[in-house]
């Protein structure tokens, strides 16, 4: 009888986890980065940050393409530094897990972000930019 989890458990997790990690990392000290340019433009003209700081829909899709650059952004690393995962349909949805994973870690950390969380539409986002940028390991 065969193993329908075999594949599941041939992944490479450990380099996808250090890829997630590497990733958020990246994501939120160019975040915080972004927070502390916005803070400092707040004290100078507090009419200009408005539509960050409101919530409207301004707000939501900076997050949403945020999301779907930090899914684009763990392609490139995985193609650039983790040359020796072979990049596949499972890798990625692996790879979205593994980024899933290290945001909801990240959310325990008391780091002030703009754009690096986990919401449904932030994961929508992540699923986007990680597969749009990954299309051409979906067959292989």
């Amino acid at each position: 009888m065969r193993d329908p989890l075999r594949r599941l458990k041939s992944l490479p997790w450990l380099p996808l986890l250090q890829n997630a990690a590497l990733t958020i990392l990246l994501a939120t000290a160019l975040d915080l980065a972004l927070w502390l340019m916005l803070f400092g433009l707040f004290n100078i003209w507090p009419q200009g940050t408005n539509l960050l700081v409101s919530g409207g829909m301004t707000q939501q899709l900076l997050q949403f393409t945020a999301a779907g650059g930090i899914g684009a952004l763990s392609v490139i690393l995985l193609e650039r530094w983790f040359r020796h995962i072979v990049l596949d349909g499972a890798t990625l949805w692996a790879s979205v897990g593994c980024l899933v994973l290290i945001l909801y870690l990240k959310s325990f950390l008391q780091v002030p972000t703009l754009f690096v969380g986990l919401s449904y539409l932030q994961f929508v986002g992540l699923m986007l930019g990680l597969f749009s940028q990954g299309r051409t390991y979906w067959r292989w």
